[in-house]
């Protein structure tokens, strides 16, 4: 239905989708024709179907097809599923009524990345205030895909919901959730976590909003979606921004400093490429040749002495690291007498990282999918 009352007011509802008008119009041809109903009213089936609005597209061949659009003031990922089957249903009543319904799209003033994927799921596109615009139509063709904001630049003063997964308290919720046994509730995960109850119960919530876990009734996690979960944490975590990086180069090479490791006397978790490996199965070959080694150190100057690397601009094979938390040493895990930093971390640090590090983060989440429940794409 049309209730302009939930979509912040008729005057911005209006606003909202007059923007998504002309930029149709900006970026179809001249030659194409576009109109927009606000208040479209169509009988299918045994019920009269208002959707929020509808885009009517008309190619110069002739082919005229139904954009149907679902406005909101805000959308979250877990509001997706919901919007989505309702504007389903309209397009089912819509097309058994006659009218050809060539595409669906939300409409609101910012949509998030996690929000977009989610979208993309359940065939919808989507059109944002910041630039954000995805439109996939068949007949007639028609693909838009432009880009726009990361992040909302739209801020309610009385909207105190945690937004970002910056810092390290945030960071041991999430490896812990990565990891931890299901379910749990926000105590369990904050002791488990060691964070503070109120730490817990927020990021939680904005996971939740996220469509990252699944909640009982009582609050308690019942499901992790791992790739979701991290996927979400790199947008406020960077490897390179969120730890102290000292570039280094090893002049003996790399295999000099892997072999040294085990005999060094301050702690050191490895992470990155070499991580990834020390978590494949010995019959997968890596994605990509090992050309740098990632180390956590608890004392970097005291690594770099002890392995004899030496500070580099150019032909840097070691990235020595002060990590953003403690954590990452606490969840490494010890594989051939050496430190590995806990699989979500190593995930998290690829994914953020330089070169074939995205590709490198795929396939070790591939062999986790076969080997751990939660890690399904």
């Amino acid at each position: 239905m049309f209730h302009v009352s939930r979509n912040a007011g008729k005057g911005g509802t209006v606003e909202l989708l007059g923007s998504f008008e002309q930029q149709l119009r900006s970026l179809l041809p001249v030659t194409w024709s576009v109109r927009l109903d606000l208040q479209p009213r169509v009988s299918g089936g045994h019920r009269v179907v208002e959707p929020d609005a509808q885009v009517v597209i008309g190619a110069p061949d002739g082919t005229v097809t139904t954009v149907l659009l679902e406005c909101k003031a805000g959308i979250v990922p877990r509001d997706v599923a919901r919007a989505a089957q309702r504007i389903m249903a309209y397009a089912a009543e819509i097309s058994g009524g006659g009218a050809p319904v060539g595409g669906m799209v939300l409409v609101a003033p910012f949509v998030s990345p996690m929000t977009r994927a989610q979208l993309d799921q359940h065939g919808m596109g989507w059109f944002d205030l910041t630039g954000n615009l995805r439109l996939r139509l068949d007949k007639p063709a028609v693909f838009l895909d432009r880009t726009g904001a990361e992040r909302s630049g739209f801020r309610d003063p009385e909207d105190r919901l945690l937004k970002s997964l910056r810092g390290s308290a945030a960071a041991k919720v999430v490896l812990e959730l990565a990891e931890t046994s299901l379910p749990v509730g926000v105590r369990e995960l904050a002791e488990r976590a060691q964070v503070g109850v109120a730490t817990s119960a927020r990021v939680l919530e904005l996971l939740d909003r996220e469509a990252v876990i699944t909640r009982s009734d009582d609050g308690a996690v019942t499901a992790v979606r791992k790739r979701l979960l991290l996927w979400r944490w790199v947008q406020d975590y960077k490897v390179m921004a969120s730890n102290e990086v000292v570039a280094a180069l090893d002049p003996r090479g790399l295999s000099h400093a892997l072999k040294a490791l085990p005999t060094l006397n301050t702690r050191v978790t490895v992470t990155g490429s070499a991580a990834a490996r020390a978590y494949l199965p010995d019959h997968i070959t890596p994605v990509s040749p090992l050309v740098s080694l990632s180390l956590y150190a608890e004392d970097p100057i005291g690594l770099m002495k002890q392995l004899g690397l030496k500070t580099a601009d150019r032909g840097t094979n070691v990235l020595v690291m002060r990590p953003h938390d403690d954590v990452v040493h606490a969840k490494a895990r010890l594989v051939g007498g050496v430190e590995y930093a806990s699989p979500a971390q190593v995930v998290a640090d690829l994914l953020t990282g330089p070169g074939r590090s995205t590709e490198e983060a795929e396939q070790l989440m591939a062999v986790l999918e076969s080997r751990e429940s939660g890690w399904e794409s």
